[in-house]
């Protein structure tokens, strides 16, 4: 079929230039033949030249000589399209970005066979941005503790998880910071929940400022945080958590009829290569902090270990052998 034949079939342009989604017709060899006016709106938009004047390109060779964001994407769409030219399969489809300077954009292609005794493909490109806008939104929202913002428990896990294997199979370091904060009952008590919540929210501001880019700081429950450090051993872990400690100390909340000060204690637990599950360190890391809560609060504990390890506390460092 020739492109000239086609387009006197006015039935079946009208249709094709009615639809949303960018369209185009192959030839078996992969030529495009016909597109419809959304194709060329789009190609006209994005500075592709005159309309039409896609019409006797290669699209498979477009797709093949792609470059930048996208790239990997293109050269699978390509592998697909040759599948059903060469009628190998009925169907083939493939959600890819298509970013603009301006805007995020993803799109789903769709490839079917002509069926003409020639042979070709018709080929739709679906603009599906809002769908995987709120995908990711509703996702994100899964991830994330509403008050704070920060992740919440099962994204912690989620990263935890992995960090154990790195530690296993690459024999890295990693630690565990658990936090909770001290008395939180009697701020809810004394000043109400509202109160409780913007303690919740400066802790987890002043922390997470603090945080280095690799570590993941996330809201494990009530007035508890957790904080995942890689490359970093129990010790270095704990002097980070002493700024941390510090910091919570230092701070001052300010709440409708006054202002709060609380502090928060602290657990230390590195993570092992012989650790089953991340739930073997977090064990340790709890441990770590009804240490400090016993210890008097407002300090930082380690794990238990066979020989002493420094800690630190309101009053200055000192040396655990509990």
């Amino acid at each position: 079929m020739t492109a000239s034949a086609l387009h006197k079939t006015g039935f079946a342009v009208a249709v094709i230039d009615a639809l949303s989604a960018h369209i185009c017709v192959l030839d078996r060899q992969g030529v495009i033949l016909a597109v419809n006016r959304a194709w060329r709106k789009f190609g006209s938009e994005n500075a592709h030249g005159a309309e039409d004047s896609d019409i006797g390109e290669d699209y498979l060779q477009i797709c093949r000589s792609s470059s930048g964001p996208g790239a990997v994407e293109a050269d699978d769409f390509a592998v697909g399209v040759q599948a059903v030219l060469d009628r190998k399969t009925p169907l083939f489809q493939l959600e890819y970005p298509c970013h603009s300077p301006t805007a995020f954009r993803w799109f789903l292609g769709r490839v079917t066979p002509l069926n003409l005794p020639d042979g070709g493909a018709v080929i739709s490109h679906e603009n599906i941005t809002s769908r995987r806008v709120l995908e990711i939104e509703l996702a994100k929202l899964a991830d994330t503790d509403p008050l704070t913002g920060l992740p919440n428990r099962r994204y912690f896990l989620d990263r935890a998880n992995i960090q154990l294997e790195k530690v296993r199979r690459f024999n890295t370091k990693a630690s565990l910071v658990m936090i909770d904060v001290d008395h939180f009952k009697t701020v809810n008590d004394t000043h109400g929940h509202p109160a409780g919540d913007e303690v919740l929210k400066s802790i987890s501001r002043g922390c997470f400022e603090r945080l280095r880019q690799s570590g993941v700081m996330a809201r494990f429950g009530g007035e508890e945080f957790i904080i995942l450090l890689p490359e970093t051993g129990a010790i270095d872990a704990a002097v980070v958590a002493e700024a941390f400690r510090k910091s919570v100390e230092d701070s001052v909340v300010r709440i409708d009829g006054g202002v709060v000060s609380v502090t928060a204690s602290f657990g230390v637990a590195e993570i092992r290569s012989e650790d089953l599950t991340i739930d073997t360190a977090l064990a340790r890391a709890d441990r770590a902090l009804y240490k400090a809560k016993r210890a008097g609060r407002n300090c930082v504990r380690q794990e238990d270990s066979h020989t002493a390890s420094t800690t630190w506390s309101g009053s200055g460092k000192t040396s655990d052998t509990s």
